[in-house]
């Protein structure tokens, strides 16, 4: 074996030592799973839990299963999951497109999604991705899901109107255009340190999606919450290539029926959960900040056009496409 050159190629064979396995068809076979989410977050991970048991329920009838072997930080950094699974050393991974938009530039753009995944399918934008997928990252594009939870600025110090001058932000490449625009400065580090960096003061906030700040206990630090949310948050599900086609076709329907469930469902629970996260941070001291009038669109409206400006920017061929199929007229 070529000995590796990244913490990637050191995670690969520690996962295949503790999954080694040689089955003697598609009728049997264990994937192996990666997420950019810990464990412990109770927002988001517990749907990822559900997915996958709802994958292992039925492995009598359809013989594949799914097992996590890199959830968070644990086992591999998530900036390299794109690449494990591109690879092979993942077969499947929950992860959004700012952990791999270097090799899929085009995946920026769901953050700026207003239309429901279901319509997707339907509508042109499944039919656009999936084969950019294909060559870009050797996978299959199984599904998304997160629509209609939005990203938050999260400050120690409070702002006045629709600015973040003089405050450093920690951020990826979501709100890299956006925390630029408004005049902020962006630090990035993986979630897994910015505990540290709001307790040292190096910088003065996040940002992250309504849910799930307590997985990494910001809210202990955290003072502020911005309002109105912005973007939408996305979860892709990404299927290496040559797993997908080792699979049969009971087995790729498992997995597209498992997917598209839950879509749906978090259709239906997200309005819900919206509202006891706001509570949930509101009791552990999270106040929020409200703009409204001209600084409320100015917010947004700057929101939108540096999101876009940032697709169109990072691929100026397929970015006026699939905003035509996900921007709500």
């Amino acid at each position: 074996m070529k000995k590796p050159t990244s913490f990637a190629g050191a995670v690969a064979i520690g996962i295949a030592c503790s999954f080694v396995q040689t089955p003697a068809s598609a009728a049997d076979i264990t994937l192996k799973a990666g997420t950019f989410l810990p464990s412990v977050d109770r927002s988001w991970y517990p749907h990822i839990k559900t997915w996958i048991k709802r994958v292992n329920e039925g492995s009598k009838t359809h013989g594949v299963r799914v097992r996590m072997v890199a959830a968070g930080f644990k086992a591999m950094n998530p900036f390299e999951m794109g690449n494990a699974v591109k690879s092979g050393v993942l077969d499947i991974v929950h992860l959004p497109g700012t952990y791999y938009n270097k090799i899929m530039p085009i995946a920026d753009a769901q953050k700026m999604s207003t239309v429901p995944v279901q319509v997707q399918r339907t509508n042109g934008a499944f039919a656009l991705l999936r084969p950019l997928y294909r060559k870009n990252m050797n996978v299959h594009y199984l599904g998304r899901w997160g629509d209609g939870v939005n990203f938050h600025f999260y400050l120690t110090k409070p702002i006045t109107g629709a600015s973040l001058k003089g405050l450093k932000i920690r951020g990826t490449s979501v709100y890299q255009s956006f925390i630029n625009a408004l005049g902020g400065v962006m630090i990035t580090t993986p979630p897994s340190q910015a505990y540290t960096g709001l307790e040292r003061g190096v910088f003065h906030g996040l940002g992250w999606p309504l849910w799930g700040i307590h997985a990494w206990g910001w809210q202990k630090i955290i003072k502020y919450r911005v309002e109105p949310g912005f973007f939408t948050a996305e979860i892709s599900v990404l299927v290496n290539l040559d797993t997908w086609k080792k699979l049969n076709a009971v087995q790729k329907k498992a997995l597209h029926d498992v997917q598209v469930r839950l879509e749906n469902e978090f259709r239906g629970i997200r309005a819900k959960n919206n509202v006891s996260e706001r509570a949930k941070q509101a009791r552990d001291g999270v106040k929020a900040i409200v703009l409204k009038g001209a600084d409320r669109k100015k917010f947004l409206d700057t929101a939108k056009s540096a999101g876009w400006a940032d697709v169109m920017k990072k691929d100026p061929v397929n970015g006026p496409m699939i905003r035509k199929l996900t921007e709500q007229k």
